[in-house]
């Protein structure tokens, strides 16, 4: 099932039974969120290492879920999508440390990694032209203009989750969209000029 599928409500729901050691509830939650974390994870990091990350959020989940409290207007997917923002910038500070690479240059590749799992029926035509236009330029814009952009349209999650999940203000947050945004529409004129 996916996240979709279930109300705030329902989520919350499966978090309580999950911590008080309801083992059902934690695989459904695991299997609510799995698609979206990897994708997430696999937008920013090389694809031989997304699986440990992965595995390392999911760890993570198991270790802090019983620190959870729900929170007005941050639910459960903000705090979850939080710890797998924070443990990918752990490894990208673990590989700079190790490697000495420039985390800015191993985000370059940040949207050329995504692959659309399953096109609408109506995009099916023009979908291909349009999706790789769109990712080109996504791949122009900043990390961190692509990551607000990213949560916003491709997750779904509003200001306040986006907030919650990156550590930055609301109002950076809308300021970072809307800066984002302006550059994307610049360079979609100077692609059509």
């Amino acid at each position: 099932m996916k996240s979709e599928e279930y109300s705030p409500a329902d989520i919350e729901a499966l978090v309580l039974k999950a911590q008080n050691g309801d083992q059902d509830s934690f695989a459904t939650l695991f299997d609510v969120w799995f698609d979206r974390v990897y994708r997430y994870t696999a937008y920013r990091v090389d694809a031989a290492e997304c699986e440990d990350i992965v595995s390392e959020i999911f760890l993570k989940l198991v270790q802090y879920l019983p620190q959870y409290k729900s929170r007005s207007g941050i639910g459960f997917g903000a705090w979850l999508f939080r710890m797998a923002h924070n443990t990918i910038i752990d490894w990208y500070r673990k590989k700079k440390a190790l490697l000495g690479s420039d985390i800015e240059t191993d985000e370059e590749d940040f949207f050329s990694k995504v692959v659309d799992e399953q096109p609408l029926p109506n995009q099916q035509v023009n979908s291909l032209y349009d999706y790789e236009r769109v990712y080109r330029f996504l791949k122009k814009l900043k990390p961190d203009h692509r990551e607000v952009l990213e949560l916003k349209f491709l997750e779904g999650f509003n200001n306040k989750e986006i907030s919650a999940i990156t550590g930055k203000s609301e109002g950076n947050i809308r300021i970072t969209q809307l800066r984002a945004l302006k550059e994307m529409r610049e360079f979609m004129k100077d692609d059509e000029a």
